[in-house]
This record gives structure tokens, C-alpha cells and sequence, in this order.
């Protein structure tokens, strides 16, 4: 008895069959059938619009011809594996027919007792192109980040650090990045800002702000913070940016107290012209009345108008440089002169002025008067700075070409705060001080080609420091 195949099953076949023939006559994806050696034996009508070529050009025709030259050896060891794998998917460049090369996905599968392979071709030229530009657009972002002037990083809504570039780590004074990932940045800022911190950080809108940093070696630092909120890896963070404008600010000062001293030089100019015209003819006057009387107060008048006439120069100093003319000096004698002329006035204190240097005599080339003034000035603010006694050493000693007298009290010292701001006029640590006694000492010395350093520690002393050119 003959047995014949069903018709419904053969039905069902043809069936099968022709929904296989219109998808691979309609897939996008190129399919074609070659043989071990890469020889097409069939390919899609899907390859003319994908690479150009219809199936006649594709017939019988090596894959290897089409493929870059520096990508023949790969696409020969993926048909070589095939030998141990079933399947192999690789990606090469194939050359379009009109000339420009496509990148192409390929997964091949064995078929036919290993005889043959069926290869399903997808062209992913531009998603490797768009692969390709966001890998570049992230290596230029990275280039930018890590080479920035500025401190560039992230933080989450809380300020924690998740990263920071290589500048960063010189800002706040760390050797290693790593140390600060997982810190706060509330510990880098004074405790009184964490509000105004918290403020911004709460806001979870693109801000700018000033803020006061706290370098590891305890170093204070004048930033500008931007903060813009952006999602990284599903979370909601901040990128920061911090500019470090301590030297902006310090040069903005510097340019606010010269300002300040064109101000106070020509109010000095204007009182000091206003006070000698009266001052010149009351001096008159009593010189008559002293030839006349001889009197003591006729006397004490004419000495206390000799001292007003003193703080007039003195005001003019700030007006404009005065012509003087420099002598070479003992700058020794100078100090001991002085020491002599307060020493009563330190006894009464409960004061010891002590003297040390080292062996020879130092001359500088100065106007004795205006070293004696400085020096009076200092010295005077030791004594007032140390109410219940103590002891002031003044040294004077060579360093290289200069002469540095140092003047140290025990007194009741300078704040922080204050000390930055000592030279500045108007700006004074005593109750009535006008702030104009140090600016004009800075101003004789500068005159005389040296430096004028104040050093205090609250509670434990200040220590001026002299240094004037030897002649």
C-alpha cells in the first residue's frame, strides 16, 4: 500500500513557505546563503537598497571582495570558528557600490551539514557613527573637566562629593582625589555658611554664590559656586563649579585702599594747607610774646605748636612724597636713642625694654627723624598693648644687604581678622585710633626702600618686623 502526504500538512508547507519568501523579500536586513569560503549563493532583494548591488551583481561573487582590506583577515577567522561554533556574529566595513564603505553586522549560522551558511547582514553605520561622535563628545568633555582652570565636580543634593577633577584636589590641598569622594563639602566651609549652603543645595535650581573655603592645611580660600542640577546614572546630583577668587578679591582691596589713600592724601593736603595759614600767625604772635615776657607758658605754647606743626608734616607725608634729604645713619644709635627716650614711660608700665643685636654697627641711608617717628610709633603700641607689664625685645641684626629690627611685645595681640586689614586708613584696634599711625610708618618706610611685616597671635604677642637696605 502507497502512503501520500497529507494535503493539509503540504498546504500548511506552502503556506510556511511563502511567509518565509515575503518576509525575506521584504526584511530590511539583507539574508543571503553562502558557502564556507564566503561565495554567495543567495542573497535578498533587500541588498540593493542596503549596499547598492541586486542579487545578479551578488551571485556567485566572494564577500571578501566587497570587504575593507583591513578587515579580511577578521571576517576570514569568524567563518574559520564557525568549523566549532554554530552561530558567529562579526562586524566589518563593506564597500557600498557607489564607492563609500558601510559598517555591517553579519550573524552567520551552519546549515546544511556544515556545507553552508545562512548570514543575515544589518548596516549599522549609523549607530556606530553616533557611537563614535558620543565617545568623542564625552572624551572632549572629559579633556575639558580635567584640564579646567577651575574646580569642576558633582555633588549630590545632600553635598556629597561623587567627583572631582585634578584641579579640585589643588584647591582644597589633597594628594589624592579619592579622598574627598564620599566627603561633604559642609566640611570645607565655615560652620556659619552651612545654611546659606543648605539654602542653595534645597533650591534644586542652577544657582551662583560666593563662599568662604577651608583648604586641608587650614588655608581660608574666596570662591565663586555655581551649582547646576543634572541627572547622572538615574540619580538627581549637581555638577559643580567652583572658581577660586581669593587673588580678585585681594587685588580689589588693594585697589579700594588705594583709592582710600588718594582720598585721605588729599584731605590731608587741604587740612594740613588750612591749619599752617592760622598756625603761621599764632606762631608769630607768640614768638613776640616771648620776646616781650619771656614767660614759661609763652614757652610751653611755643613748644606745643612746634609738635602740631610736626603732625602737620606728618599728614603731608599721605598728601605726597616728600623732598628729604638721606644721610647715612648709625641705624644702632637710631634704636637705642629711642629705646632711651621710652624707657621712663615703660618703668611706669611695669615694662622692660630690652636690646639685642649682633656685633658691628649697621648705616642706612635715611632721614634719622622719620626712623625715630616709626620707631616711636611701634614701640609706644607695645607699651599700650600689654596693660598688666611684660617685656619688649627689640633686635637688630643683618640679613644678606639689609638691616632688620624686630620690635616683640607679650602684649594682648591682634586677631585674624584685624590683622589683614592693620595699614588701612580709618581702620585702627583702638577705640579712638584713626588707623593713621601705621599707614603713615608703611608709608616712611616704603619711602626709604623697605618693607614694614606685622605678625600677632591673639593672646600671645606681636612682633614688627623692619627691613631697610644697608648704605
Amino acid at each position: 500500500m502507497i502512503m501520500t502526504e497529507n494535503p493539509a500538512d503540504l498546504f500548511a508547507d506552502k503556506v510556511e513557505a511563502r511567509n518565509l519568501q515575503l518576509a525575506i523579500q521584504h526584511s530590511s536586513d539583507v539574508v543571503a546563503r553562502v558557502t564556507k569560503e564566503g561565495i554567495a549563493l543567495y542573497v535578498s532583494p533587500s541588498s540593493l537598497p542596503t549596499l547598492g548591488y541586486s542579487q545578479q551583481d551578488f551571485y556567485r561573487s566572494s564577500l571578501y571582495t566587497y570587504c575593507h582590506p583591513n578587515d579580511r583577515d577578521l571576517l576570514r577567522e569568524a567563518l574559520a570558528e564557525l568549523e566549532q561554533l554554530p552561530h558567529k556574529r562579526e562586524t566589518f566595513r563593506f564597500r557600498h557600490k557607489e564607492g563609500h564603505y558601510l559598517w555591517l553586522e553579519a550573524n552567520f549560522s551552519v546549515i546544511n551539514d556544515d556545507k553552508e551558511m545562512m548570514c543575515i547582514i544589518r548596516d549599522m553605520t549609523q549607530r556606530i557613527i553616533m557611537e563614535e561622535e558620543i565617545l568623542e563628545t564625552q572624551e572632549k568633555y572629559r579633556f575639558l573637566v580635567e584640564y579646567s582652570k577651575d574646580t569642576i565636580g558633582m555633588v549630590t543634593q545632600k553635598g556629597i562629593w561623587t567627583y572631582i577633577n585634578n584641579e579640585g584636589k589643588k584647591l582644597f590641598g589633597f594628594t589624592s582625589i579619592k579622598e574627598m569622594i564620599g566627603t561633604s563639602l559642609h566640611d570645607y566651609i565655615p560652620p556659619s555658611e552651612h545654611s546659606t549652603l543648605d539654602d542653595f543645595l534645597q533650591t534644586k535650581l542652577s544657582v551662583n554664590f560666593e563662599l568662604n573655603l577651608i583648604r586641608t592645611d587650614g588655608q581660608m580660600r574666596k570662591a565663586e559656586v555655581q551649582l547646576i542640577p543634572t541627572t547622572f546614572k538615574n540619580r538627581k546630583v549637581y555638577q559643580i563649579i567652583i572658581k577660586d577668587v581669593t587673588g580678585q578679591k585681594k587685588t580689589e582691596e588693594k585697589l579700594q585702599n588705594a583709592e582710600k589713600l588718594s582720598v585721605v592724601g588729599q584731605l590731608a593736603a587741604g587740612i594740613a594747607h588750612e591749619i599752617r595759614n592760622p598756625l603761621t600767625a599764632i606762631k608769630g604772635f607768640t614768638q613776640l610774646l616771648y620776646e616781650e615776657h619771656k614767660g614759661d607758658f609763652a614757652e610751653v605754647i611755643l613748644s606745643e605748636l612746634e609738635r602740631i606743626e610736626g603732625i602737620v608734616n606728618d599728614l603731608l607725608v599721605l598728601a605726597k612724597p616728600q623732598i628729604t634729604e638721606m644721610e647715612e645713619t648709625c641705624l644702632t644709635n637710631v634704636v637705642k636713642s629711642v629705646i632711651t627716650l621710652l624707657s621712663s614711660q615703660a618703668v611706669m608700665e611695669n615694662i622692660v625694654i630690652e636690646l639685642t643685636q649682633s656685633p658691628g654697627e649697621f648705616y642706612v641711608k635715611c632721614e634719622k627723624d622719620k626712623i625715630k617717628q616709626v620707631l616711636i610709633n611701634i614701640i609706644k603700641n607695645s607699651i599700650e598693648a600689654m596693660p598688666a607689664g611684660g617685656k619688649i625685645n627689640v633686635d637688630i641684626r643683618q640679613e644678606d644687604h639689609s638691616v632688620i629690627i624686630s620690635v616683640e611685645d607679650e602684649g594682648i595681640g591682634i586677631p585674624e581678622e584685624r590683622l589683614a586689614k592693620l595699614g588701612e586708613p580709618f581702620y585702627s584696634t583702638k577705640e579712638k585710633g584713626t588707623g593713621l599711625g601705621i599707614m603713615i610708618c608703611k608709608k616712611i618706610i616704603k619711602n626709604h626702600g623697605g618693607n614694614l611685616y606685622i605678625h600677632s597671635r591673639e593672646n600671645e604677642g606681636t612682633t614688627v618686623r623692619i627691613t631697610l637696605p644697608l648704605a
